[in-house]
């Protein structure tokens, strides 16, 4: 395969998923360019240089959102650990869910809002 795609580098979890729940919630208009997003994401994420645009989707709940991974990042993914001798390392995990046991409730629940916000296929 061709080089590896780069993810999202989280920087402050609760942060990202307080941004997120502001969005969700209407407290705060959700951004129309990637660009705009880059500027409130400022010292909370870093967006890698080969994402181009910016696509938002708030589905009701009514309506089952299934979102796929990236061809390419799934494909490298699946390569990767796909291999079973653990030349790979660990599945990498963001570190908050090892703080899971001392953060509050509503602070953990921030956390994963980020996560699986942004998260791909590693």
């Amino acid at each position: 395969m061709t080089d590896e795609l780069a993810k999202i580098d989280i920087h402050d979890h609760k942060a990202l998923g307080q941004l997120v729940a502001d969005y969700a919630t209407g407290t705060k208009p959700w951004p129309e360019t990637l660009a705009a997003l880059k500027s409130e994401l400022a010292g909370i994420a870093t967006v890698p240089d080969h994402l181009k645009a910016l696509q938002v989707i708030q589905p009701s709940e009514e309506v089952l959102l299934l979102r796929l991974p990236p061809r390419r990042m799934i494909e490298q993914s699946l390569e990767n650990y796909s291999t079973g001798d653990g030349a790979t390392g660990p599945y990498p995990l963001p570190g908050f869910y090892d703080d899971g046991d001392t953060l509050s409730n509503s602070d953990f629940l921030l956390h994963r809002v980020a996560d699986y916000t942004i998260a791909v296929c590693t």
